[in-house]
């Protein structure tokens, strides 16, 4: 079967070719395919040899079997389909910059895998020619609602794609793992491929996590004004990796600079059509409803927010209980607008948990010193995310620092002064409910004293149904308003339960628009 490259890469190895220039072992990679079939021409017979290192990988072949590789190629990707190239590229600079934070992931493994969102594409578009219509929309998409989508539409996804091309280890137990975080039904689990401590499959697992992680990064900076693949590009390098928000910026920031010089390289400067101006600035986020009860409710939220309280959220899948929290944060009369946002999840061991809240102390077992989220949002707001599910230990223990106004560090014999912050807690169950259960530590919710608010799900609020699929079509620009009318969607939009919530009302509406892409 043979793969489309990209035309402006392959003029450029041919140039370096004739010249003999050495550049080409540093450059070869940054093709997706030829990046591909280089290491399946390593790496076969599976079993026997295994190199993941490109420049050993170049020195085993040679020129002469590079030379070959590369001038076989008759499929060409255009200038048109350039903005998949940069995806791929950002996205395995990306995973190849966050794994230098690693021993246990070699650099060119993680660039390889951060490719793979890329080749998924590409081995999709080989098998259905049509799916090239839909690639320009499906980039900018989570990993799981492309998966969705591709199942809906054509009976397989591109994982699967990778899971038939990539049979080499170590990333064929790569794909595996990404095979059971992302399956048909498009609902993510991370938790049940994780490995045992300490086994083979570790480093296999983290760069399955690099490959999702990095993918948002590379949505991030192509796409600035969908500020959601920032933001989650941010929580996921926290909840995957444990990096703060600043260490995550300034990644991209490296990324970019260093993405800038290969589009150099290659001579497409003046092609490259996205821009990173505004990709630093906060957007004020808008939470809204058109049910005159929840309207309400949030209205007396805002004020108490305006007032500096604490704030507990709480409800179902997917029903928004993020995006209010950022609304509370961004709020014109937030008094903490400008300070720190800093958020932190539960569903951590309380070891682990321990350290992220009160920081460690500077060479402690040997670990490197670390502030912690506590120090990290002082002045300003810290989201605490599963908050319902918060270990009881850590419970006890964050409550002896409120109340005592004092903390330790992990290691530390010193008391830090607790900061002023201000909780945003995020939950799915309502710890009144659970204290009155003993699940909860009822004195910890008095101390903290938050404002309770409960997000309703879709079916509790039809009103909202109408209007949240009218904001998403104009989000993403898709071009499908006359089939809002239409008696049958308006009927599913009053009766369809949306199990998932905002998940599942998004995934209709953009797989209508992809219908319309393909003519369906």
């Amino acid at each position: 079967m043979s793969f489309p490259v990209f035309r402006h890469t392959i003029s450029r190895f041919r140039e370096l070719l004739e010249e003999g220039d050495q550049k080409i072992s540093q450059l070869i990679k940054y093709d997706p395919v030829i990046a591909y079939l280089i290491f399946q021409e390593v790496n076969k017979p599976c079993g026997k040899i295994e190199i993941t290192n490109f420049s050993q990988m170049i020195n085993y072949l040679g020129i002469k079997k590079i030379e070959e590789i590369i001038i076989q190629r008759e499929l060409f990707l255009e200038n048109e389909d350039l903005y998949i190239w940069i995806y791929g590229i950002l996205s395995a600079e990306i995973s190849a910059l966050i794994s230098e934070k690693f021993s246990h992931i070699h650099r060119d493994e993680a660039f390889f895998t951060g490719l793979f969102p890329c080749l998924g594409l590409l081995f999709m578009t080989n098998e259905f020619p049509k799916y090239r219509r839909i690639i320009h929309f499906l980039i900018k998409l989570p990993l799981e609602d492309r998966v969705f989508l591709e199942e809906k539409v054509f009976g397989t996804n591109h994982i699967e794609t990778l899971k038939r091309n990539i049979i080499c280890p170590p990333f064929k137990e790569v794909v595996n793992i990404l095979n059971k975080m992302f399956p048909k039904d498009g609902v993510k689990d991370i938790k049940t491929p994780v490995p045992p401590k300490g086994s083979t499959l570790q480093s296999c697992y983290d760069l399955a996590l690099l490959a999702d992680l990095s993918a948002y990064g590379a949505q991030a900076l192509m796409f600035p004004s969908v500020v959601d693949n920032r933001e989650l590009f941010l929580e996921l390098a926290k909840r995957y990796f444990r990096i703060k928000e600043s260490d995550s910026l300034e990644i991209l920031q490296s990324v970019m600079d260093r993405f800038l010089s290969i589009a150099k390289e290659f001579n497409v400067m003046e092609e490259l059509q996205f821009s990173t101006e505004t990709f630093y600035q906060l957007k004020q986020f808008r939470f809204e409803s058109k049910n005159a009860v929840f309207a309400n409710m949030l209205k007396n939220l805002f004020e108490e927010n305006a007032k500096d309280r604490n704030i507990f959220i709480y409800g179902g899948p997917a029903v928004g209980k993020r995006l209010l929290a950022a609304a509370l944060y961004t709020a014109q009369d937030n008094p903490r607008r400008e300070k720190p946002f800093v958020m932190i999840f539960c569903d951590i061991e309380e070891e682990t948990l321990e350290e992220e809240f009160f920081g460690i102390k500077e060479g402690y077992l040997g670990k490197k010193g670390k502030r912690g989220v506590l120090k990290n949002a002082e002045g300003g707001t810290l989201v605490i995310k599963e908050f319902d599910r918060m270990p009881i230990n850590f419970q006890n223990k964050l409550e002896k620092a409120i109340s005592s106004g004092r903390f330790y560090r992990v290691g530390d014999i010193n008391p830090v002064e607790f900061p002023d912050v201000k909780f945003i807690l995020i939950g799915k169950e309502d710890i009144r409910v659970k204290a009155a259960q003993g699940e909860f530590s009822s004195s910890l919710i008095k101390l903290i004293n938050p404002v309770f608010i409960r997000i309703p799900s879709l079916k509790e609020r039809r009103e909202d149904v109408f209007y949240i699929a009218g904001e998403i079509v104009k989000k993403y620009n898709l071009n499908i308003e006359d089939k809002l009318t239409q008696p049958e969607i308006v009927e599913k939009f009053k009766t369809d339960p949306f199990p998932n919530n905002l998940r599942d009302l998004k995934r209709f509406l953009f797989l209508l628009y992809i219908q319309r892409l393909l003519k369906f």
